[in-house]
């Protein structure tokens, strides 16, 4: 396993590509390698966007090793966070059917993404049926997953949201062959609140309150999970169900 210093910025290599395509149960490696064959590399260094709210849709962007945050700008400058990609992500297909990009995705460290045109994927998934059947998992997963957020920031208290957000970390650090107890945390407490629909104070405190029951331990954004069945007995809390 990789160091949880390096996790979320250790690149997406082949050998973690067939990690997360088995367990995620998508196709094959072979028509998410293809479709990536089809992009180019663009380094985004922190801070920067991969792209932002209003900009006409013309590709997709594949995560090839880095962190970041994909949010609504209100235009007051208020901003909420819609979730926090990480390497096997792929961003933008929300903006299909509108032509133009409605979210603001920005980099929380330095990023390696994959620019893809989206015109040379819905070429090949004409003639590859392998490769079409991969974007609508992809679709499909992206929308089981917003949902289930949504039932959970209706549902949870604040103690269980961040246990469920943290198993949801662990999850998905361990699909991609990194530890599932340990790892880092690019996003700061106010961002993780914003997507929690808490305040900073909050989340400080369950931190804090999870910190000292021996839940977890956390040194800056160093985070391991030391009870992991309790954290899974507080994300899918009776409220759930």
């Amino acid at each position: 396993m990789q160091s949880p210093h390096h996790a979320v910025t250790q690149r997406f290599d082949a050998e973690s590509l067939k990690i997360f395509t088995a367990r995620h149960g998508l196709p094959s490696d072979a028509a998410l390698a293809a479709v990536v064959a089809l992009g180019r590399l663009r380094v985004v260094t922190e801070g920067t966007a991969i792209h932002r709210s209003g900009d006409p849709f013309r590709s997709v962007f594949f995560v090839t090793s880095g962190a970041a945050k994909r949010s609504l700008v209100q235009e007051d400058g208020r901003e909420q966070i819609l979730g926090f990609p990480m390497p096997g992500d792929i961003l933008g297909m929300e903006a299909i059917d509108a032509g133009a990009h409605s979210t603001t995705v920005i980099a929380l460290d330095l990023c390696a993404i994959i620019e893809i045109p989206f015109a040379a994927i819905e070429a090949l998934a004409a003639e590859n049926p392998a490769v079409a059947r991969f974007l609508f998992h992809r679709m499909s997963a992206a929308l089981r997953d917003e949902h289930g957020w949504m039932a959970a920031l209706g549902l949870l208290n604040a103690d269980e949201r961040v246990a469920a957000f943290l198993l949801d970390l662990s999850q998905r650090f361990s699909a991609r062959g990194f530890s599932a107890q340990r790892f880092m945390m690019r996003m700061t407490r106010a961002e993780i609140g914003s997507f929690l629909g808490l305040t900073l104070e909050t989340v400080s405190r369950v931190f804090s309150r999870f910190q000292k029951l021996g839940l977890l331990n956390v040194t800056r954004r160093d985070v391991e999970l030391l009870d992991m069945a309790a954290l899974g007995r507080l994300a899918h809390s009776q409220a759930l169900h």
